[in-house]
This record gives C-alpha cells, structure tokens and sequence, in this order.
C-alpha cells in the first residue's frame, strides 16, 4: 500500500514538472510572437485606375529590446506592373523595407505608407496585397484587399478645405540671419485630416518647419482635427553670402490630392560685419606713464550693407586712465568691397604719473545699429626715462659709498 501510494506521488510530482515546463515554453513562445505588432485600419480599398493609394501601416514593439522587421509585400499577380512598395512618408518619402523599432517613447513605434498604384491598362476587378512582416523568426501576413474601378474615384480630403493665413507674408532681414513665417493652417473640413508640408526656398537655403510653441522639434506633417487649425513656423536662413534683393518662397500643405501653396518673399538687406585691428596688428602696446600713447586702429565692414551710427566706446579700463577716440563716431560705414579702404581711427591713451609698472588690460568697442565688436589690448607701462636716469645715479652713489667703506676698513 505504501509502496503505491510513493508511486503515485511520483507520478503526481512528473506531470506537475511537465504542466511548469509546458507552460513556460508556452509563455515564452507567446512572448516571442508578441514581440512587435503590425496594425494596418484599412485592409479593404476602392480605388480607380487613375488613382493612387498610401495605406496607413502601423509598428509596434511589444518588448524591452530593439526589434529590427523586415517587411515585404506580396503582390497578386495580375498586378505585376503596379507599384507597390513601402514608403515612409506620402510625400516626398522614401523606400522602406526594414523599420527599426526602439524602446523609448519616440521610437516604439513608427508609421509608414503602403503605396499602391496601378500599372497601366490595369483591368477593374478584385486584387489582393499581403503585407508579410518578420522579426527574430517570427514572421506574420496581413491581406489587403483592392476593388479596382474604373477612372478616379478616390475622395480628394484636402481641396477646398485646407486653408492657409499669414499675418507677414513679407520678411526683411539680413544673411545668415534666421527669419521665421508664422504660419496658421486651417481644416475646414468635418474630418481630421493629416497634412503634409512641402517648402520651395532658393537653392542652398537652410529651411525646416517647427510647432509654434516648440521651436527645437522640426516636422514634415501635422494631423489637424475637424474644423479646427494649427499654427506653426516656417524658418529659413539665407547664406551668409546672399545677395542683397528680392527671394520668393513657397510653402506648401498637401492632403489627400490637394495641394495648397502660400506664397512668400524675403528681402535680404545684406550683411554686417564689423571690424577693427590696430594698425601693428599687434594685441599690445607700450605706455609711459604720465604721458599719451597714440594708436592708430583700421575700421571696416566686410558685409555686403551699410552698417550705421558707429561709436566707439571703452568697455573696461584701469582706474583713472584716459581714453580718447578721434574721431568718436562713424556715421555710415560702407562695406569694404565698395570703399576699398578701411577708415582710420586714433586712440589716445594716458596712465597717471603714478601708475605701478606691469602689464594693464583695456577694452574697446565699435557699436553699430547694425553690429558691433570689441578689441581686447594689453598696455605695458614703463616709468619715464628721467625715472631711469635718477636710478643710474643712485646706483653710482650707493655703489661709490660702499668703495669708500671698504677704503676705509682696508686702512685699518
């Protein structure tokens, strides 16, 4: 009796063992096939020979870990001429076969285009796509199925309902200087709508599109809910080289076959850049004190415009030292490629007679309204020469007394 009842227990312990490792490996495979998830919301299409389709697909990551997926279309094969591929956005976007997912918030997971376009002289009927999606060994299949009609008959979201205002649809500024379009796009329509951005800018141009109150993120698209709108900025920054004139610029919203432009235009006024170096091209100079040091200093402007009501001012000086500038003030400044010559500045320095000898920090500016720089100079003081001249003889003195010293013990 005893001897049943222990191998019973046996038994009892050997499935029990197997029910834990059954159930873990059915854990663990479940976890694997939950490793990313692929959502597309329309799997079922009406669309015309004219007409081109970008079907919303949606990844996922399920995990803690990086999930690279492969994605491949399979295409029904009396649709061997159409396009369809992968693209990461549906204007302006590019082929896509592997999305990387991540972990963070950002990158956990990532839309993308299906784009479906018929071939020519695709004959209406029933097609039928499948999306095959694959990470680490686990590979899925999603059918989308496409009703082809005849002509075009896809529902244009955007036209006549996307609307574009700018209070400034003119900025002045100068090159290398970035200017910023406040832009409001309006959805006219009963239906959220998601809008593309296109901008035409002049060749070598820096432009990109940000939110209006979050001007480090750029984007290329905005999803604006029914009857509502959003405002955002369109910057740009012209070259340091542009010239000074006219530049018109485009700015385009994109849904469904709409397309909406805003016309733009900069006036580039040209640059400012201003300079001044003293004549030695040296940093320092030498100074008596108690007496004036003249310094001549070359100003110019190595910008393409005017630079206007030019000072020149000392921005930190030891105590009690005099500074005079002559002339004080520049009027108008024109660039150095129209005046070939820089103008030329005298800068007198005095230190008070009393001044330690050593090395003195001075710094000057050149203000402009439209720019300004500043110079930093070291002033070595020396003391006069007839300072010099009283200490040679003290020396002679000092050292005639120690002879006459030495005279003496030397008699004794």
């Amino acid at each position: 009796m005893h001897t049943t009842m222990n191998v019973h227990k046996k038994y009892f312990i050997l499935i029990l063992i197997i029910g834990v490792l059954f159930t873990f490996l059915a854990s663990e495979a479940t976890a694997q096939q939950r490793n990313f998830a692929v959502h597309i919301p329309f799997t079922g299409i009406e669309m015309g020979t004219e007409d081109e389709v970008h079907v919303d697909v949606n990844l996922r990551n399920m995990t803690n870990d990086d999930v690279d997926v492969k994605l491949e279309v399979e295409r029904d094969p009396k649709a061997d001429n159409w396009d369809v591929r992968f693209v990461s956005s549906q204007w302006g976007g590019f082929g896509v076969s592997r999305v990387r997912l991540g972990t963070g918030d950002e990158n956990k997971e990532v839309n993308i285009k299906l784009r479906i376009k018929p071939g020519e002289n695709a004959e209406p009927g029933n097609y039928k796509f499948i999306v095959k999606a694959s990470a680490n060994g686990v590979a899925r299949e999603y059918p989308v199925f496409v009703h082809l009609k005849g002509g075009k008959v896809a529902v244009d979201a955007g036209a006549g309902r996307i609307e574009l205002e700018t209070k400034y649809p003119v900025l002045e500024g100068a090159a290398g200087k970035s200017l910023s379009f406040e832009i409001k796009v309006k959805n006219n329509s009963d239906k959220e709508v998601v809008v593309d951005f296109v901008t035409v800018t002049p060749s070598g141009w820096n432009a990109y599109v940000t939110p209006r109150w979050e001007t480090d993120k750029r984007i290329n698209s905005i999803k604006i809910t029914a009857n509502s709108s959003e405002t955002l900025n369109f910057t740009v920054v012209p070259p340091i080289e542009t010239e000074k004139g006219e530049y018109p610029l485009e700015f385009h919203t994109k849904a469904g076959d709409s397309d909406v432009k805003l016309d733009l235009k900069v006036v580039v006024e040209g640059t400012y850049k201003l300079q001044i170096v003293p004549e030695t091209r040296r940093l320092n100079f030498d100074i008596v004190a108690g007496k004036e040091s003249q310094q001549i200093f070359y100003v110019w402007n190595e910008g393409s415009a005017p630079i206007e009501n030019i000072s020149f001012l000392v921005a930190s000086k030891p105590e009690d030292w005099e500074i005079t500038f002559k002339p004080d003030k520049i009027g108008v400044l024109e660039p150095l490629a129209k005046t070939e010559k820089p103008e030329i500045v005298e800068v007198i320095f005095k230190a008070p007679e009393r001044t330690i000898p050593g090395d003195y920090q001075v710094v000057l500016t050149a203000a402009g309204d439209q720019d300004k720089r500043s110079i930093e100079l070291r002033a070595t003081v020396k003391v006069p020469t007839t300072w010099g001249w009283i200490g040679v003889g003290i020396i002679i003195v000092v050292i005639a007394l120690l002879f006459g010293i030495f005279a003496k013990l030397k008699r004794r």
